[in-house]
């Protein structure tokens, strides 16, 4: 939407020629109101009026109605430009340049429940940027303590809040302190950083999420639906230790998936852990290859000396493009083992969005949509190591997923 048709459709809304003087004794009103409209728009970029008007009047004595919202405020709109009226909703000011994504958040928000703090710390949100949680500022001490004060500091901690704060995944985030000339001197300081960036963003007050922030809305989701929370819950078949193994190994389960079961670990042993990074790190190094993602060459060894960091990057490529696992399978000589591990993977690996709900001593209950878009639970093991040791803390993030085996649950390895 061009800038010009932006304005037409404001000025339809907000025409100066509406504009009429205070009615008597209505002036400390507007006042309130005037806060109350920031506050909200802040909250959740776009209100209806309706829903504006019902938590004005739940919170004050004096109460108001929706076509006195648009006398009272019209005025300030034209004056002070904080906020707006679109149809029949109030809006954030960014919308006055392009009102085109307003319907996309209408969508977005949906049937969501609405944030609504009390009074007092409703009007906190009149003052932009005011937050409720210590998670970014955390986030930016960190950074000051790691990198010292700079003018290119803040340009990154902006940069790398919108990123993550709007975004889904880590991918350019390499690069945006790579840019900024930012290195970390280890890996427990970047994952030290990784860690307060995810609990920033799960207690971040969005609009798509009617203000609630990601951790919050997950908690109302899973009280609402007593069937999430019981189906972690729900007993195992029973095996015995001389049975067959469940997985379909042709073993006993006691020389099997018990010895995993009973340790409550890792689903591979130490030989197939071994295996299954090899054949990842060659597949990383063919696709690197071919799409030039990093200047290091990732060789298929185990442990490797590319970091994780850098090696996420070429993974995000890869399963943008999963066929070059194909592509990869018939240009390389490949053990008959390998090319059936990277054929599944072709054929069985999932991305997307998941909820973390639980850490079991075996595996972490995961909640995710399959290929017809319905909600699934996932059974989700670590590789080398428990996945509650490896995801611990983390409650909502955006995982690559590749199925390994399934009998009552889909059990599944994380990359």
């Amino acid at each position: 939407m061009n800038s010009e048709k932006a304005r037409k459709i404001f000025e339809r809304y907000n025409p100066a020629s509406g504009v009429i003087r205070c009615p008597n004794g209505r002036a400390a009103i507007r006042k309130l109101m005037d806060s109350y409209a920031r506050a909200a728009v802040n909250l959740y970029g776009i209100i209806s009026r309706d829903a504006f008007v019902e938590i004005f009047n739940d919170q004050n004595a004096e109460k108001t109605t929706a076509d006195e919202l648009y006398v009272l405020l019209l005025p300030l709109v034209l004056k002070n430009g904080w906020y707006g009226f679109y149809k029949e909703y109030l809006v954030h000011y960014s919308f006055f340049n392009d009102f085109g994504p307003v319907p996309y958040l209408l969508e977005q928000q949906g049937n969501k429940p609405r944030y609504i703090p009390e009074k007092d710390e409703f009007l906190k949100h009149a003052l932009e940027g005011y937050e409720d949680d210590d998670g970014w500022w955390n986030v930016h001490k960190f950074m000051l303590e790691s990198f010292g004060y700079s003018k290119k500091l803040g340009g990154c901690y902006q940069e790398v809040r919108d990123y993550i704060s709007y975004g889904n995944g880590i991918k350019e985030l390499g690069p945006i302190l790579d840019k900024h000339g930012l290195t970390f001197s280890s890996e427990k300081q970047l994952q030290t950083f990784l860690d307060l960036l995810m609990s920033a963003k799960n207690n971040t007050r969005l609009w798509e999420n009617n203000g609630y922030t990601p951790a919050e809305l997950h908690e109302l989701i899973s009280k609402r639906n007593k069937n999430i929370v019981r189906f972690p819950t729900l007993s195992k078949p029973r095996v015995g230790r001389n049975d067959p193994c469940p997985c379909g190994s042709g073993r006993k389960y006691k020389k099997c998936c018990a010895l995993f079961n009973d340790a409550g670990t890792a689903q591979l042993s130490s030989d197939e852990c071994r295996l299954f990074y090899e054949t990842w790190y060659g597949l990383m190094g063919f696709v690197n290859e071919r799409e030039r993602v990093i200047r290091h060459k990732i060789k298929p060894e185990y442990p490797n000396a590319v970091s994780d960091m850098l090696i996420h990057r070429v993974r995000e490529v890869l399963w943008e493009n999963p066929e070059l696992i194909s592509e990869y399978i018939s240009r390389t000589k490949l053990s008959e083992e390998k090319a059936g591990i990277l054929g599944l993977w072709r054929q069985n690996h999932k991305k997307g969005m998941i909820l973390i709900l639980e850490y079991q001593p075996e595996y972490a209950v995961a909640l995710a949509s399959n290929e017809q878009g319905k909600d699934r639970l996932y059974g989700i093991k670590g590789i080398s190591n428990s996945l509650a040791h490896a995801l611990q803390g983390i409650c909502r993030r955006r995982l690559k997923l590749f199925c390994f085996r399934s009998r009552v649950k889909s059990f599944m390895t994380v990359l």
